[in-house]
């Protein structure tokens, strides 16, 4: 979701621009004797730096999977600064508690900064990101350290030390000040600039509730109220000041409608240079922060939290282990499975308590409640991945989904943020979601089904009346030059309604479903072979042309007309009985420049990707990966019989992730981009949201096992796997010659109604040029084949 409004002019010089980072890479620090050590490691081959320059939006900052804080860095400068942190910024203006990586400013929740001397509280508002304090300081990239579960830098202007490490709903801070006589406990202090956001200034409240504790509240708003609650505690005797130098007595609450923060001073008695600052947050309410303050933190013990987050990333990374690939390909590799399980949160507090969206607090004490769901984006792989590799967390996520719904009155979310559904994007991209668990045997729980069932089918009967009446969205006519922008969405929405009706077809068995899904057909053009706009008339908009965004939302035709993987054989069938002068292959071959060849040349990606200006222009016909409309599109060669060419071109957009700062294609929206990486380079991809099945395509690693608790391992080998060995020329499933590029749970061993503790292991043999391998077969499609040919277990 690519939502940047900034000028095209400012973006397209940063996109000249070069990450300034003065770090090694940490691609130079890892050999290969490194990679083959006996013990594992997981967690040094992660570089949470990759992302940080934009269009990735990513921090680098501690958090644990799916862990409510997301700890980390905020600088300043802007522009494009959604994560809280853009590489090429020189200022740090604190360390705050929410971070997101997406296309909208968010988070930057509670921040807190150590600063030596005079703290000047002045702010100066900044016109494309977040107000910069006075007291922010430059930074020393050459100590800036980032892990899993650990960030640490050193501020060069008072010369202050900086670790930060995490748990799941609390985070501990460990700031070093320089020794007497360079700084006295009267001048060392913590500023707590709670209305400080990445978004803006807000209100708030905050209380000394005791010696050392203090709580609060920021007042912060998405499509709602979303309070964010804090409880504070430092390991040192401090004394409190507003940030206008007025004395906090202990038992007194101050608030304000704009921003609000303290000052910690430790008394002068205090000679010690090292301060440990841990924050609980919640969305609760403020005995929620309290009691997730004292559960997860008990006490100030840093190296102990920060050896259980190590740990914590270690098992999480441990769940798909590959060997034999370079150390660039595996550090892209785990960073990728490092981003994609950083997403969706959890929303509930250590008591089962959490905020619903009618504002009301409601109670689980069975099961952990979730929330930051970027459903539009995650059905291109980082569902199916999560689904597959972490099965009870995402079942305990289908059923937040499902309280959302009846808290919201019956309507799931199309964009889940905090209690809240901003419904970024378009369509109805929780039904896949769904699906994903579903088709897995995820949905076990008989009530939880039919509470599902009826909440999608509420989505299907509140959509706009054109759907039932036409079988499509209409677009309005609109002047010349609407033409040259992105706008209308309707074309677009028609197909993103079409993938969720499938994925509910193979839930539920229902063909009327199926029919509804090919959607599509009523928008093909049979004179340019692409979708294209029409009007509620049933005339195709005049003012068109595929290289322009008009009807589509945040892409052209060009990029939308591959939005429809469950029916890829009816699609690529009607663009070849179209009159246009390309038939469907060499539309895609356009679309990718694929040279006969077969060899993507590695500028070229990067060059079409950024073409968008990190999204926010959109003309032309180039394949556009930043944004999530057309991910699926380089598997739809396999529907064409010439999977070789997917195989060519999926490792192509696998170039475009680059273990740099710049390694993202587009802003990661919550893990999307990285779960479809993991994918990519393990050479098996859920092509068809929703669907348990997968088109197999050119695997990075010469060795990869997938864990799948309850089932028994996948191992995959890809015997000659490199840069150049990216051909499959024979394959075999447990054993048995494979010929066709589709597989599903049920073939790989993971069919819920029959149980497997073994192995399954496919095979491939890669070589470095095409081969007629599976050749002419095809995977399944809505027009031609029965719903059982998707393996759903429903």
């Amino acid at each position: 979701m690519s939502r940047l409004r900034a000028l095209a002019a400012l973006v397209l010089v940063l996109v000249l621009s070069a990450p300034a980072s003065g770090r090694v890479p940490l691609v130079e620090m890892v050999s290969a004797d490194d990679l083959a050590r006996d013990e594992p490691d997981r967690t040094s081959l992660v570089d949470p730096f990759i992302g940080t320059f934009a269009p990735g939006f990513t921090n680098p900052g501690p958090v644990l999977p799916h862990g409510m804080v997301g700890l980390g860095p905020d600088t300043a400068e802007g522009p494009l600064n959604y994560g809280g942190y853009y590489d090429n910024n020189a200022l740090i203006t604190g360390f705050s508690h929410t971070h997101m990586s997406a296309g909208v400013f968010h988070g930057g929740h509670i921040p807190v900064m150590p600063v030596v001397g005079d703290v000047d509280t002045s702010i100066t508002p900044h016109p494309a990101g977040a107000p910069i304090p006075g007291y922010a300081s430059p930074f020393d990239r050459a100590t800036e350290i980032a892990e899993p579960g650990y960030y640490a830098v050193t501020l060069l202007r008072d010369q202050v030390d900086v670790e930060l490490t995490a748990t799941l709903r609390t985070a501990l801070h460990r700031y070093t000040f320089p020794p007497a006589p360079l700084s006295q406990p009267s001048d060392r202090h913590v500023v707590v600039d709670l209305g400080r956001t990445l978004k803006g200034l807000y209100g708030g409240e905050a209380t000394l509730v005791s010696d050392g504790l203090v709580t609060g509240v920021v007042h912060t708003d998405v499509s709602g109220p979303m309070p964010v609650h804090f409880a504070l505690e430092v390991d040192q005797p401090m004394g409190w000041t507003t940030l206008d130098g007025t004395q906090l007595r202990q038992g007194e609450t101050v608030s304000s409608d704009d921003r609000i923060g303290l000052i910690g001073t430790p008394h002068v008695d205090a000679p010690v240079e090292t301060l440990h600052v841990r924050v609980g947050i919640s969305y609760t309410d403020q005995a929620g922060a309290i009691a997730n303050l004292r559960a997860e933190q008990p006490n100030f013990d840093f190296d102990a939290t920060r050896a259980a987050a190590d740990a914590a990333w270690e098992e999480a990374l441990a769940r798909i282990e590959v060997e034999g690939g370079n150390p660039a390909d595996t550090i892209r590799f785990h960073t990728a499975l490092y981003h994609a399980q950083l997403f969706p949160n959890l929303h509930s507090d250590v008591d089962g308590r959490y905020r619903g969206p009618d504002q009301q607090v409601h109670h689980d004490p069975d099961r952990p409640h979730y929330s930051q769901f970027s459903l539009w984006d995650s059905y291109n792989g980082q569902s199916a991945l999560q689904a597959v590799i972490n099965p009870d967390a995402y079942r305990d996520m289908l059923h937040s989904l499902a309280d959302f719904a009846d808290q919201n009155g019956g309507a799931l979310p199309r964009w889940q943020l905090g209690p809240n559904d901003p419904g970024y994007m378009s369509g109805d991209p929780v039904i896949p979601f769904i699906g994903e668990g579903w088709c897995r045997g995820l949905v076990d729980d008989t009530d939880l089904a039919t509470r599902l069932e009826a909440q999608m089918r509420y989505l299907l009967e509140r959509r706009e009346p054109a759907w039932r009446d036409l079988g499509y969205l209409p677009t309005e006519h609109a002047p010349l030059w609407a033409q040259f922008e992105a706008g209308g969405r309707d074309a677009g929405k028609t197909l993103e309604y079409g993938l969720a009706d499938f994925a509910l077809a193979l839930m539920t068995g229902e063909e009327d479903l199926v029919a509804s899904s090919q959607a599509y057909e009523a928008l093909l053009d049979p004179e340019t072979g692409f979708i294209r706009p029409k009007d509620d008339s049933g005339t195709f908009l005049p003012e068109f042309s595929p290289e322009n965004g008009y009807g589509f939302q945040e892409g052209t035709s060009w990029q939308y007309s591959w939005l429809a993987a469950h029916d890829y054989g009816g699609l690529l069938d009607a663009m070849a009985e179209s009159d246009h002068h390309l038939s469907p292959e060499d539309k895609l071959d356009v679309f990718f420049n694929l040279p006969a060849s077969g060899t993507v040349p590695v500028i070229w990606p990067k060059v079409q990707n950024q073409a968008t200006a990190f999204g926010v222009l959109y003309y032309g016909n180039q394949y556009a990966p930043g944004n999530e409309h057309d991910l699926q599109a380089p598997f739809a060669y396999s529907w064409l019989g010439v999977p070789w060419k997917t195989q060519a071109v999926t490792r192509g957009a696998i170039s475009v992730y680059t273990p740099t700062p710049d390694g993202l294609p587009g802003n990661d929206d919550l893990g999307a981009l990285s779960g479809w990486l993991v994918w990519a380079m393990l050479g098996l991809h859920p092509a068809v949201p929703g669907a348990p099945g997968y088109t197999i395509a050119s695997p990075m690693f010469p060795d990869a096992v997938i864990h799948r608790p309850g089932h028994g391992d996948l191992v995959i080998t890809a015997d000659g796997a490199s840069a150049t060995g990216r051909f499959v020329q024979d394959a075999t499933l447990e054993g048995q010659p494979l010929d066709t590029t589709w597989v599903t749970d049920a073939h790989l061993g993971l069919a819920p109604d029959a149980p497997n503790s073994q192995p399954t292991t496919l095979s491939l043999e890669m070589g470095e040029l095409p081969s007629d391998w599976a050749a002419g077969s095809t995977p399944p499609s809505a027009s031609t084949d029965p719903l059982q040919a998707w393996g759903c277990a429903a």
